[in-house]
C-alpha cells in the first residue's frame, strides 16, 4: 500500500478542453443517431422522429426531434456539459454522461438543443465545437427562439413536451459536386441508418413502447413533412426453428453469478430481414446478440470465443445482459458491441444446458444444420444490371441476391407513347420506355430520375431476360404484348379508382 505520509496536499486536475476533438471517433452516423435515441428513450419518448435534411441533394443538417418529457433550463445545462453523470436509474439506456456530445461532434461541428417540459420556459443551447474544445462554452439562446422550436416539434409529435437535437455544419456527408452521387450517398445512408435503429429498437418497436420514423427532405420543403416509420428486425424472428431442439437455454458460471445463454438456430437457407441485416448476408451476424432494457447492444460476433465459419452462421446466442454488464461484460461508449471479460469467456465454452448440453455440443448441431440444408445449392444466375432511371437500391439488390451481368445495362424513361399503352421496349437501346400519361399515378411526388421505384422494378424483373438474349424474338413479342395489355389495364382502373375517389 503506498503511504500517504508524503503527501502536501490535493490539488483538483480539471480536463484539458482540448479532448473534445477526440471524442466520437468510433461512431459511424447510425450509431451516433442510436446514441441520440437512447436519450429520447430515457426521456419516456413514445415517438422519435429522425431528419436527414438536404440542400441540393447534399445532406446539410440532421434532427432528432422526440416527444419526450423536456428539460428545465437547468437540465439542459447539465446535459450539454461533458461527462455530466444524471441519476440514472436501472431501465435507463443512458450510462456515461457523454453520448450527446460526442454522438454529435462525431459527425456535426455545431449542437444545438431545443427542449420544453410543460411546466418551465422552453430553452435552447448551442455548443460549437471549436468553442468547446476551447473552453466548453455554451450559448443559451433566446427564449423566443426556442418558443418557435417548441411549436414546429409540436406541429410534428403533437406534444407540447419533447427535445429536438440538431446537427449543422456536418463533417459526414458528401462534398463532391455530382448530383447522382449525393442522391446514392443519402439513399445508402438512409438505409443504414433506417437498419441500424430498426433491430437495435425492435424490442421496443415491436411492443409499440417506441415509434421511430425517418424523413428525408429538402430543408426549405420538411417543415410540414412526414417521415417513414422505421420497421423492427427481429435476429431471431424466425418462423421454425432450424433444429427442433432449439431453442435451448444454457448457463455460463463465473464464481455465484450465472448468466443464461439463449442458444438458437436459425432454419438453413434463411434469406429474411432479420437473418439479413443491413442488407448483408446472414453469415455476417452469428454470435452472440447482448440486450440491455431491451436495447440490443451487439449484433452478433463470437468476442473471441470461439472462431467464425461458415459452418456456424445459422447459430445466434441471446444474452440479456443488464445484470452482467459492468462485471463481465464492458460496454463501450458508442454502445457498439461490448468486451467479454476473460473470466465469462472461459465459462462460455464451459457452459451446458440442464439436459447436460453443452457449449460445443450446440455449435456442432448449428454446423450439422447448416451442411444439411446446404446439401444441393441452386445458383442465381448473373443478370443484366438496371441503370439509368432506377433507384441505386435495386441495383444493390439484384447485385447482392444474383450478381450484375459484366456487360449491358438497362435503362428506364418517361416519354410520349403513341400506343398509349403503360410501356413498351426499345430493344436496340436497352431501354424500358414508360408513358408519361401515368407519371403523377405511379410517382406522385414526381420530377425525379430515380422515381416509381416499384412499378419500375416490377417491369424491369418482368423484361431482363428479353434484353439479356441477342435478339427480339416472337416469343418475346408476344410477352410484351401480354403484359403491356395487362398493366395498362391495371393503370386505367386505378386511374378511374382515383377519380372517382377525388371527384
Amino acid at each position: 500500500m503506498t503511504p500517504t505520509t508524503d503527501v502536501v496536499d490535493t490539488i483538483r486536475l480539471e480536463p484539458a478542453a482540448g479532448l473534445v476533438k477526440s471524442l466520437g471517433s468510433h461512431y459511424s452516423l447510425e450509431s451516433a443517431l442510436a446514441d441520440l435515441v437512447d436519450n429520447c428513450v430515457d426521456a419516456k419518448a413514445s415517438h422519435v422522429s429522425v431528419r436527414l435534411l438536404t440542400a441540393d441533394d447534399k445532406l446539410v443538417q440532421v434532427e432528432v426531434v422526440d416527444d419526450g418529457t423536456g428539460m428545465a433550463p437547468d437540465m439542459a445545462d447539465a446535459a450539454m456539459t461533458l461527462g455530466y453523470q444524471r441519476a440514472y436509474s436501472p431501465n435507463d439506456l443512458g450510462h456515461y454522461g457523454v453520448g450527446l456530445k460526442a454522438a454529435s461532434f462525431s459527425h456535426a461541428d455545431t449542437l444545438t438543443l431545443w427542449s420544453s417540459n410543460r411546466d418551465d420556459t422552453p430553452v435552447g443551447r448551442r455548443i460549437r465545437r471549436a468553442d468547446f474544445s476551447r473552453d466548453f462554452a455554451c450559448e443559451r439562446l433566446t427564449t423566443r427562439s426556442a418558443t418557435i422550436e417548441r411549436n414546429k416539434r409540436r406541429k410534428q409529435t403533437g406534444s407540447v413536451a419533447g427535445t429536438t437535437i440538431v446537427w449543422s455544419d456536418l463533417r459526414s456527408s458528401y462534398h463532391g459536386s455530382n448530383t447522382e452521387e449525393a442522391r446514392t450517398w443519402i439513399s445508402q445512408a438512409e438505409l443504414r441508418i433506417r437498419s441500424h435503429l430498426g433491430v437495435a429498437f425492435h424490442r421496443l418497436i415491436s411492443s409499440g413502447a417506441l415509434t421511430l420514423s425517418i424523413l428525408v427532405d429538402d430543408i426549405d420543403r420538411a417543415d410540414d413533412a412526414i417521415g417513414l416509420p422505421v420497421r423492427a428486425v427481429d435476429p431471431f424472428g424466425y418462423a421454425q426453428s432450424g433444429n427442433p431442439d432449439y431453442p435451448k437455454t444454457l448457463t455460463a458460471r463465473v464464481g455465484s453469478q450465472s448468466v443464461a445463454l439463449q442458444c438458437h438456430i436459425w432454419p438453413g437457407k434463411a434469406d429474411i430481414p432479420g437473418f439479413r441485416i443491413s442488407g448483408k448476408a446472414g453469415d455476417a451476424f452469428q454470435g452472440f446478440y447482448v440486450y440491455r432494457n431491451d436495447r440490443l447492444l451487439q449484433v452478433g460476433g463470437w468476442s473471441e470465443v470461439v472462431n467464425t465459419s461458415k459452418q456456424r452462421q445459422l447459430a445466434r446466442i441471446l444474452i440479456e445482459g443488464s445484470e452482467a454488464i459492468g462485471s463481465l461484460l464492458t460496454m463501450n461508449p458508442e454502445k457498439a458491441g461490448l468486451r467479454f471479460e476473460p473470466p465469462f469467456r472461459q465459462a462460455l465454452v464451459k457452459s451446458t444446458a440442464s439436459d447436460g448440453t453443452t457449449f460445443d455440443e450446440y455449435l456442432e448441431a448449428a454446423e450439422s444444420t447448416y451442411k444439411e440444408a446446404h446439401r444441393k445449392v441452386s445458383k442465381r444466375h448473373p443478370i443484366i444490371a438496371p441503370k439509368r432511371g432506377f433507384s441505386p437500391d435495386l441495383f444493390r439488390a439484384v447485385q447482392a441476391e444474383a450478381g450484375v451481368r459484366r456487360s449491358g445495362s438497362v435503362s428506364v424513361r418517361w416519354t410520349r407513347l403513341p400506343s398509349g399503352g403503360l410501356f413498351d421496349i426499345d430493344f436496340p437501346n436497352k431501354e424500358i420506355l414508360l408513358n408519361r400519361k401515368y407519371r403523377s399515378l405511379l410517382a406522385p411526388g414526381g420530377g425525379s430520375l430515380n422515381d416509381a421505384p416499384l412499378i419500375k422494378t416490377l417491369i424491369f424483373l418482368l423484361t431482363h431476360d428479353i434484353f439479356e438474349g441477342l435478339a427480339l424474338g416472337s416469343k418475346d413479342k408476344d410477352n410484351i404484348a401480354l403484359w403491356r395489355a395487362v398493366l395498362t389495364s391495371a393503370a386505367e382502373t386505378e386511374l378511374r379508382m382515383r377519380n372517382a375517389k377525388n371527384g
